[in-house]
């Protein structure tokens, strides 16, 4: 996720259901952050960490990337 002028780092998304099973994905930023998406109803909350309060977001563009292939860096057997 891109934020002003930074990219934010996420460890992948989790999927769930809500009690009224509603499903739902969860992408959990190395912060503490979630960006939990609803995907019937296209609604997306922050939950900022340490906030139990959601905010609301608005998708106000999209982009696509190439995807960047990171070199591999390995610990030097001693």
């Amino acid at each position: 996720m891109k934020w002003d002028d930074h990219f934010l780092v996420a460890s992948g998304i989790k999927q769930s259901r809500t009690k009224s099973d509603i499903p739902f994905r969860i992408t959990r930023f190395q912060n503490g952050d979630d960006l939990v998406f609803f995907p019937q109803k296209q609604q997306y909350f922050l939950l900022y960490s340490g906030n139990p309060q959601p905010d609301r977001c608005i998708v106000q563009g999209t982009s696509t990337y190439q995807v960047t292939q990171l070199p591999r860096y390995e610990k030097p057997e001693v």
